[in-house]
């Protein structure tokens, strides 16, 4: 025991442990620094305020402090310029170091589209609804329609073009909602035959009838075929006395030229 207590108090023993303090403090020292270093990357500043700049000129301006710009979403507004930038984080004032990344969101250039989403014979108010939503500019128009009164006959485009439930346009465009309504006019039913079925279809908005049941020939075995296809036979017979009352429905049997000669819907 006694010599341990002698090798303790020794020179060797305190001379080693001098030695070792000193290697300790070094490496505790140089890993001090090394994480100083390592986590500044510059030094701070606040980060500045770029909401309301073009996309290209808040990069421009953020690359010259050191930071990076990351673009991260861009959403449609008719107000709004386009890629102006409206949302940052960090959000201006926050201390940041040089390299850091800057997340930026803008106005986008040009509208997404939407689906119409509309077919015939859906409830007036409830497809308005559904245009206003989608952010379509809704105009109304009524029509003669005996069968659909206050309902949707159809959705068109500003040029008058018929669009499908499925038609993808432009958030924001301006469409044109026709409904169904009641009048006691009587008007006289046009002749139909040999025309194709969207010249048929504009004839009879022009006449104040509404286009009712659709039939193909068996001849019309695809797209094609139906682009190519003509009216044959219409169910009233056509006349210029005023006889029946407008927005009454008119069916048409529709074929290749040449099924001319075969029989479609009786004329009455």
């Amino acid at each position: 025991m006694k010599n341990w207590l002698l090798f303790l108090f020794s020179r060797t023993f305190l001379r080693a442990v001098y030695r070792l303090g000193w290697v300790w403090a070094i490496v505790l020292g140089g890993m001090w620094v090394f994480l100083h270093f390592y986590s500044r990357h510059g030094e701070s500043m606040e980060v500045p305020e770029i909401r309301g700049l073009l996309l290209q000129d808040a990069t421009e301006s953020l690359n010259a402090l050191g930071l990076e710009v990351i673009h991260l979403d861009s959403v449609y507004s008719r107000e709004g310029r386009a890629f102006e930038v409206i949302e940052q984080m960090p959000p201006p004032g926050s201390g940041i170091k040089s390299g850091r990344k800057i997340y930026v969101s803008t106005y986008r250039s040009t509208p997404p589209n939407e689906r119409v989403g509309v077919s015939e014979g859906q409830d007036l108010a409830i497809a308005r609804i559904i245009l206003e939503n989608k952010g379509f500019q809704v105009e109304e128009r009524m029509e003669p329609n005996v069968s659909l009164v206050g309902r949707v006959i159809r959705v068109e485009n500003r040029r008058g073009n018929m669009l499908s439930v499925d038609s993808r346009i432009p958030r924001g465009s301006r469409v044109r909602l026709i409904s169904g309504t009641t009048t006691d006019e009587l008007v006289s039913i046009p002749n139909l035959i040999g025309q194709p079925l969207d010249s048929a279809r504009h004839q009879l908005t022009r006449a104040q009838l509404s286009l009712g049941l659709v039939e193909y020939s068996t001849s019309c075995e695809d797209a094609s075929d139906s682009l190519n296809s003509r009216v044959l036979n219409q169910h009233l017979r056509a006349t210029n006395v005023k006889k029946v009352p407008a927005g009454t429905e008119l069916d048409l049997y529709l074929g290749l030229p040449g099924d001319a000669s075969k029989r479609g819907p009786r004329n009455n």
